[in-house]
């Protein structure tokens, strides 16, 4: 996707959306925004709870506190409970947590008071089995995979960390058990993959934060899953058969392959992330126990690195890459582990881990 030029109404939003953070900003002391933590969704029934972990300069957790999100998670489902990507997210100034509720359908909104997470909000999520969130400033859209009518859902968030319902826009017939929703990074589009369908579903945002009809294309790799986006904003996607295809968004919402399916020769490949500069991806192979690594050059192209990047066995899911790009973070849901990485050129050490219940699902990183 190439950056596109922003409306006035666009940019009255988004002098709105900083104002609205600034605002929040006292949750956080300005001191405090170097700190490093991780944090960790335990998804768990029927007190869903966000985990704190501090991280040190060497990439070791050590437990801070755990904080309700006062709704219910659906507790241990396997190895992967929630069938998503982005079930917990952090907003770029690491102030706001936002977290999906997917056994009580709802959402809840956490802020950051120093190093400790106070509880602000809890909505409904407008729909059935809220899987993946995703926030572009101040605007808010939740992902409802299941029920009758699976649908996207969106919320403006005010200062005092409420979210207040904006618009609901169902799915296309057969559209159950979708996996990831993620904001362009101009906040212009939404994508949402679903994997039962082989689409990527693609809806325009209008200046209000209303999301328009999806555009539905099929993807060029079988199942795709995780969403995330690298250079010149290229939208770079897992697929759970076993590969990562990269697409530019073009004109009319659609998608253009720049490289479509690229193995990995793993099973599984569902979750991804991208550090900041956009020059890699790291992948989950979850049905394998590894995780891949792929470069991304300047014009979006994908090449294979290395299939086994690690090899820590169990059933890898949900990770998160630490702001410096040095440590990755990866959920174990069966085992109840959050394993520990240092990133190198091709390959990822593992460091240790840490211990949970099982059921984990949702991390992020700062």
């Amino acid at each position: 996707m190439r950056a596109k030029a922003l409306s006035p109404s666009r940019i009255v939003t988004s002098i709105f959306s900083l104002a609205a953070f600034l605002t929040i900003l006292p949750l956080g002391a300005a001191a405090q925004m170097g700190d490093n933590f991780v944090y960790v969704m335990t998804n768990k029934k029927p007190h869903n709870s966000i985990v704190t972990f501090r991280r040190a300069s060497d990439g070791a957790l050590t437990f801070a506190h755990e904080t309700l999100t006062g709704g219910s998670g659906t507790g241990p489902n396997g190895a992967d409970p929630l069938g998503s990507q982005d079930s917990l997210v952090l907003s770029g100034d690491g102030l706001v947590l936002l977290a999906v509720n997917a056994g009580s359908n709802e959402i809840s909104v956490l802020g950051r008071r120093g190093s400790a997470l106070t509880w602000l909000s809890k909505t409904s999520s407008g729909g059935t089995f809220p899987n993946s969130i995703t926030l572009s400033g101040d605007l808010v859209y939740v992902l409802n995979s299941k029920g009758d009518s699976p649908n996207i859902t969106g919320f403006r968030l005010d200062v005092n960390g409420r979210l207040r319902w904006i618009a609901t826009v169902d799915l296309p017939s057969g559209s159950v058990g979708a996996n990831d929703i993620r904001f362009a990074p101009d906040g212009s589009e939404l994508l949402v993959t679903v994997s039962a369908t082989n689409q990527i579903l693609a809806f325009p945002i209008a200046s209000d934060g209303t999301a328009g009809s999806p555009v539905a294309q099929a993807s060029a790799g079988n199942s795709p899953f995780g969403i995330r986006f690298g250079h010149n904003s290229d939208a770079i996607i897992s697929e759970a058969a076993g590969s990562v295809s990269s697409y530019q968004l073009t004109g009319a919402d659609m998608l253009t392959v720049i490289s479509g399916a690229v193995s990995d020769t793993q099973k599984a490949t569902c979750w991804i992330s991208v550090p900041r500069d956009g020059k890699s991806a790291l992948v989950s192979n979850t049905g394998s126990g590894t995780l891949s690594s792929y470069s991304i050059d300047p014009n979006g192209n994908l090449a294979l690195l290395n299939a086994v990047a690690a090899n820590p066995g169990g059933a890898p899911i949900d990770s998160a890459l630490s702001r410096d790009g040095k440590f990755l973070y990866v959920d174990e849901s069966a085992q109840g582990k959050v394993l520990i990485f240092s990133v190198g050129n091709a390959t990822l050490t593992q460091l240790g881990s840490v211990s949970l219940e099982e059921g984990i699902q949702g991390i992020a990183a700062q």
